[in-house]
């Protein structure tokens, strides 16, 4: 983008550099202001390797094994994807929920192949998740994403928009109802609802946000999770991610913690998530309401 030199001319100084920069932002999200602080962990990774890292992710699917130290997945599991405006508050705020197994976030919806994030096309940012039937159901998931967005609101760019991706007929008929029940409550809505197709797994930095803010419960999560994929397939890093994300009390997920993760791990987990006592405390303060 080149900004004529007429229109540059007189700014200076600091109020010029934030004019430029905010101009900059505006152009490169497409109308969207979004907030980005670089992750604990050095930040994002080079430029010129993205491509090759979601090459080499490909697109993930249900099934199969969970992270180490989760133990078996459940006999079934389904998956749903759905998109909200940028990815990492929903993939806290899902991850957060008791039933989903493990969650992803990247780019779905589109034609172009391998996108990243600096090359998107016309891809949508979403979160993908695995969930226990027997435990969460697909109507539950719809009522968290409907709630957690406002659907009513016109996306400033098809990277932000709201979307249901179904992976059945069962899902696309529940998705079409739900839309038709919120509609119905407060007018005309945005969402999409369109069939699932391939998923590309967005670059590592993404993955589990507010988690990779914090190294030191990395670094813990770590001695369980050796392998950067099996701790961000895993369930423990779902729900401390949902917690970071200001999803749920911290006696709740230090609870879930102890019954996700094996006795040998966790070690100082709970009093680095939320500080020494401070669940135990929480869990007092709630018996003393009973």
């Amino acid at each position: 983008m080149a900004f004529p030199p007429q229109k540059l001319k007189g700014l200076s100084g600091t109020t010029g550099r934030r004019l430029i920069w905010t101009a900059l932002v505006l152009f490169s999200v497409g109308g969207a202001i979004c907030s980005f602080n670089p992750p604990a962990d050095n930040g994002r990774p080079p430029m010129k390797e993205e491509q090759a890292m979601n090459t080499q992710s490909e697109e993930v699917r249900a099934g199969g094994e969970i992270g180490t130290g989760d133990g078996a997945a459940p006999s079934q599991i389904e998956t749903a994807t759905f998109a909200l405006g940028c990815f990492w508050g929903p993939d806290a705020r899902f991850g957060r929920i008791k039933g989903v197994v493990r969650t992803r976030v990247g780019y779905t919806g589109g034609t172009t192949e391998n996108p990243t994030y600096h090359g998107l096309g016309d891809h949508s940012e979403a979160v993908e998740m695995d969930y226990d039937p027997s435990v969460v159901s697909y109507s539950d998931l719809l009522d968290v994403f409907w709630k957690s967005h406002n659907p009513g609101s016109r996306p400033c760019s098809r990277q932000y928009r709201s979307a249901i991706f179904y992976h059945n007929e069962e899902q696309k008929r529940l998705a079409l109802e739900s839309r038709k029940a919120v509609e119905a409550g407060t007018g005309k809505v945005y969402t999409e609802i369109e069939p699932a197709g391939r998923f590309y797994r967005a670059e590592d930095y993404h993955q589990k946000y507010y988690l990779r803010q914090r190294p030191d419960l990395l670094n813990e999560l770590r001695k369980t999770y050796p392998r950067d994929r099996d701790l961000v397939d895993s369930t423990a890093a779902a729900r401390v991610n949902g917690y970071l994300g200001g999803n749920g009390s911290c006696a709740l997920a230090h609870r879930e913690l102890k019954d996700i993760l094996p006795q040998t791990a966790g070690g100082k987990l709970p009093d680095l998530l939320c500080g020494p006592g401070r669940y135990e405390a929480e869990d007092a303060g709630r018996a003393g309401t009973r």
